[in-house]
């Protein structure tokens, strides 16, 4: 029933604006880099089932001894968690990593900022958490302390991850990575200016988009569009790997029916599988699904082109 009464809001908002609206503070992307050595990444493999994420990076060690590759994990700064958010939760405490198949031990640091300054041992001395909420009780802000003569009563936060896998001598191990996504998300009406920059800032063209959604529910004016980036600072003009899955239901009972990335060559049409080529330091893939109200009709799902 919450997460009904929150969908419901959320359209009411967005269409009442007049552009695409973007809760700022719920994208919160997650970087992923390495440290080799001699190892080199051969491969990289995204697949995105709904939020969930899994990340498959593929090294290879030519040498004849062994060597280790050193992972990490960070969010941006960000800033207020509220009870009422849609992912109130942006600590990624699901995050997991595997090499081969086996689990590996990940570490996790909080820390928080505040006029450029690390207040991480002023909260803790204050017994307060690194990320500001609701929750924490007025009188423990009081007792905070002035910074350059502002008292801090709000902060912004970070948090890291960090492990790391020994790659045997002349092999090739695979570490993955998986984690529940943080995209930008937003409702759109279809003969909106901004959803046709959107679809175009995703090398997509809005008359077709808007003609697929048409086909699966001819009645529908709006869509659910998610926004999910994923930093990746390894990546230098190469290609990604990426499998879209066809989760059944969304996030918030929605449908997702089509997915959009520059330079990507697979399906229009969910589930999707191809290669983004020529990717440099980001990924920025585009979900668009069906909204709860919508009268779908499965026998007119899209059709799995491009």
């Amino acid at each position: 029933m919450r997460l009904k009464t929150t969908l419901a809001f959320i359209i009411s908002a967005c269409f009442a604006s007049t552009g695409f609206a973007y809760d700022f503070e719920n994208a919160v992307p997650l970087t992923v880099g390495v440290q080799l050595g001699e190892t080199r990444i051969n491969d990289v493999r995204i697949r995105l089932n709904g939020h969930e994420v899994e990340l498959a990076l593929s090294f290879h060690n030519a040498t004849k001894h062994p060597q280790y590759a050193g992972l990490y994990a960070a969010t941006p700064l960000f800033e207020y968690l509220g009870e009422g958010e849609a992912y109130a939760d942006k600590t990624f405490r699901d995050l997991k990593a595997f090499h081969d198949g086996a689990p590996l031990r990940v570490t996790s640091t909080q820390r928080a900022f505040f006029l450029g300054q690390d207040i991480t041992p002023v909260l803790r001395k204050a017994g307060l958490g690194r990320i500001y909420s609701n929750e924490i009780h007025w009188k423990k802000l009081e007792k905070l302390p002035l910074l350059q003569g502002i008292r801090i009563d709000n902060w912004q936060s970070q948090v890291t991850f960090g492990w790391s896998a020994r790659i045997a001598p002349e092999s090739t191990g695979v570490e993955k990575i998986m984690y529940s996504a943080l995209p930008q998300f937003g409702i759109e009406s279809l003969d909106s200016d901004n959803f046709s920059q959107l679809v175009e800032q995703h090398c997509g063209d809005p008359e077709m988009l808007k003609e697929l959604v048409h086909q699966a529910a001819p009645e529908e004016t709006g869509v659910l569009a998610e926004v999910f980036q994923f930093p990746l600072p390894f990546l230098k003009m190469e290609n990604a790997h990426v499998t879209i899955e066809k989760a059944r239901r969304g996030w918030l009972d929605s449908r997702p029916v089509a997915v959009l990335a520059c330079g990507y060559d697979g399906a229009l049409g969910l589930p999707s599988e191809g290669a983004i080529r020529s990717a440099n330091n980001s990924l920025s893939i585009l979900m668009l699904s069906l909204l709860p109200s919508a009268h779908y009709d499965e026998g007119r799902a899209m059709p799995a082109t491009n």
